[in-house]
């Protein structure tokens, strides 16, 4: 009799389980729960004064320009989807395989940094008011350690998540202490923009 209960348990439990899983379900969680990714739309951008080591400094202290970065990523964004769960899912179980991170609806597409005072480099070269200086400056996320041109690094639209923080890095030997100050524009598919004022990179 136990061996008859025994094996008819057995039994049972086997035929619970999901058979030939893979020709079912094809995602990261197996035949476990289907995520859905929960897009956002971005609401504001902020700026950070890091050292290339990731120490944070007030925009005023001048540090020597290949030390010292603009960084920014994402302030404040906006869910315009909500989570979703399949069916597949048995209660109560635990499954070791996480949802995709949550990602901008509209890719980032363009950087264009305009100069708000006139500055005089050592070499005689002048960055007069209004103009756009985005060319002396490269970027790229802030813990990989080379940079690229703008239009290189946004070439195809780039797409955000919620923890990208990118680094600006000025490009020129300033030859001298100089104090830029400028406004950084950053555009988003669908016409959307962002415009950072009253920006500060002290370098020397």
């Amino acid at each position: 009799m136990k061996k008859l209960i025994t094996t008819s348990a057995l039994f049972i439990t086997i035929a619970m389980l999901p058979i030939a899983c893979s020709e079912f379900c094809n995602n990261p969680c197996g035949c476990g729960p289907v995520f859905e990714v929960i897009d956002f739309r971005v609401q504001s951008f902020e700026t950070l004064s890091l050292t290339t080591e990731g120490q944070q400094v007030s925009p005023s202290t001048s540090l020597p320009y290949d030390f010292i970065t603009k960084s920014f990523r994402i302030k404040e964004t906006q869910n315009v989807s909500y989570f979703e769960e399949s069916n597949n899912s048995i209660p109560g179980v635990a499954f070791a395989c996480s949802p995709p991170s949550p990602q901008s609806q509209e890719k980032m597409i363009g950087i264009q940094i305009i100069n708000s005072k006139e500055v005089e480099f050592a070499d005689g070269e002048i960055f007069k008011v209004g103009q756009d200086i985005s060319d002396f400056f490269e970027v790229n996320y802030f813990f990989v350690e080379q940079t690229r041109p703008i239009p290189e690094f946004l070439e195809n639209g780039l797409t955000l998540f919620r923890e990208d923080l990118f680094k600006l890095v000025f490009t020129k030997n300033p030859g001298k202490e100089v104090q830029l100050e400028f406004s950084m524009r950053i555009m988003l598919e669908g016409g959307l923009e962002f415009n950072l004022q009253n920006e500060i990179l002290s370098i020397r």
